[in-house]
């Protein structure tokens, strides 16, 4: 007999075979309480096992995901964008490499992929690509890595920032509690020790800042802010006259940080610089140049490979921020920004997405700080239409950005201010009132015109500039005022009222029993 025909009787016998075993199983399903106890008891342990063992995949994968978090920890990654990309593509070619091992190989090509991840310029793009490549396993552990490292990174990040020597630490505060019960809480900026009456908490530089439009290349240092009266002391960019120093040292750090990049050079009108300098001084807007120099300086600050453990955008992440709403006015400066750092740092140009301008403005519009750095208290300078923190005890000459004092919740009735005791952008917070230690910070972020607004007043301008209702003691004790005065009002009307009712009473002819009305 052939081979075929063997396979084909067997196949067909086998066939026969399984319809009769459904046919009599279904039966016995039916027909039999015994065997569908046993089915039942059979399909419970079954599901029993299956929870074990995902269990014991899921602990499996947990202690995988910690190990290879642990096998890399000491690792250090190329912070210079050519380096960062040759060292993503060997991670990447690592990585495939293993997949063709197999299965066993799958824990050391997700710490190649891994790694690629940390230094890829656009994480959430290579995140999708992944998800589409490699194996589900692989893709979990290495989703499982990130989340861990974004984790602790977060759990550790305030435990080291602010610095002890700052006296200050940023706290977890309890805002209050929504209609289900639960709290709702807030950070903000806590003493670690008791302050006197004048006493500077800490002082701070801040990570960027920039002079009002008006005053570019006048009498104010381009870096620090700081008013030139010496005319002997001004030092000069060399490519360009829209910018002036206080010192030599100013212009270098000022030039390594981000001028050098944005220098407009004045042989070269049509510069993409230029351009870029020409727009903040036609609409008198100075946060796209921040921006502008904060990404330079990121840039420059990861050249120089102090292999920090938190870098410029771990700092301002965690900053609260507005809202802003596209507009036509940010799509021009998110292609002037473009243009002017294109050609000088590679991979920009995408970085630079709508969202992620979007929200380093509102980074800036919630938490700069006005500059009142003149020797001029009469100063007049023309204001800007973006706004900024600021009690106005002097002229505003320029905006701030600060990691730590943009911590610094707002009152009406503060217990600190903030002061430019060297007349540059380097700020002081010093205590108004008496200080003690675990109390929170705060300062003022409008100008109250010498207490002449209302509460209403202030109220509706700190929520049209930062969204939120003030709730600071000096505004619930106008609300707490307002609700006796309220209390005692209704109290004194239902008094009258009642007054009213008995006079109409007592007013009243009397009826004797037994007689009729007509008859009084």
């Amino acid at each position: 007999m052939k081979t075929s025909t063997i396979v084909a009787v067997t196949v067909g016998t086998l066939a026969v075979a399984t319809v009769g075993y459904a046919i009599y199983f279904d039966q016995k399903r039916r027909n039999d309480p015994e065997f569908r106890r046993k089915l039942k008891k059979e399909k419970k342990r079954a599901q029993k096992q299956q929870k074990e063992e995902e269990k014991k995949k899921v602990v499996s994968i947990a202690q995988m995901i910690e190990q290879a978090l642990e096998s890399i920890k000491e690792d250090e990654f190329p912070t210079l964008p050519e380096e960062r990309e040759k060292f993503c593509m060997e991670q990447l070619s690592t990585g495939e490499a293993l997949l063709s091992r197999g299965p066993e190989a799958y824990g050391i090509a997700a710490i190649c992929f891994y790694k690629a991840l940390k230094v890829y310029q656009a994480p959430t793009e290579l995140v999708m690509v992944y998800q589409k490549t490699i194996p589900p396993e692989v893709f979990t552990v290495v989703m499982g890595m990130l989340s861990k490292d974004v984790k602790q990174k977060q759990e550790k990040y305030y435990t080291v920032f602010p610095p002890r020597e700052m006296n200050v630490k940023v706290d977890e505060l309890v805002e209050g509690i929504t209609a289900e019960g639960q709290k709702v809480v807030r950070r903000g900026l806590v003493a670690l020790k008791d302050f006197a009456v004048g006493e500077i908490i800490y002082s701070e530089t801040p990570i960027i800042s920039s002079l009002e439009p008006s005053l570019g290349g006048n009498d104010f240092c381009h870096y620090c802010i700081k008013q030139i009266v010496d005319e002997e002391s001004k030092a000069r960019c060399d490519t360009c006259t829209k910018v002036i120093f206080c010192s030599e040292t100013c212009k270098t750090n000022a030039t390594a940080e981000f001028h050098a990049t944005l220098c407009t050079k004045d042989s070269d009108e049509a510069s993409p610089e230029r351009s870029l300098y020409d727009y903040t001084k036609e609409t008198n807007n100075k946060y796209p140049e921040m921006i502008a120099k904060f990404l330079a300086t990121m840039v420059f600050e990861e050249s120089l490979n102090k292999n920090e453990e938190f870098n410029m955008f771990d700092h301002i992440e965690r900053l609260r921020f507005l809202d802003v709403r596209p507009s036509a006015a940010e799509e021009k400066e998110i292609q002037l920004l473009k243009a002017a750092l294109g050609a000088k740092i590679p991979g920009i140009e995408e970085f630079i997405n709508e969202e992620r301008y979007l929200t380093l403005k509102g980074k800036l519009l919630y938490n700069a700080y006005g500059l009142s750095t003149s020797l001029d208290a009469n100063r007049s300078v023309e204001p800007s239409p973006e706004q900024c923190r600021s009690t106005h005890d002097g002229p505003v000459v320029g905006a701030g950005f600060y990691k730590v004092t943009s911590y610094v919740s707002h009152s009406c009735d503060p217990n600190a201010k903030l002061a430019f005791l060297d007349h540059n952008n380097n700020m002081s917070v010093v205590a108004t009132k008496e200080i003690k230690a675990g109390e929170e910070l705060h300062v003022g972020f409008i100008d109250q015109k010498n207490g002449t607004l209302s509460t209403e007043q202030r109220r509706q301008e700190l929520f049209q500039r930062y969204r939120f209702k003030c709730m600071c003691p000096l505004c619930e004790a106008t609300d707490k005022a307002a609700e006796k005065a309220a209390e005692e009002a209704t109290k004194e009307a239902a008094e009258e009222t009642a007054e009213e009712a008995t006079k109409e009473l007592t007013n009243e002819p009397i009826i004797e029993v037994g007689k009729a009305a007509d008859e009084v």
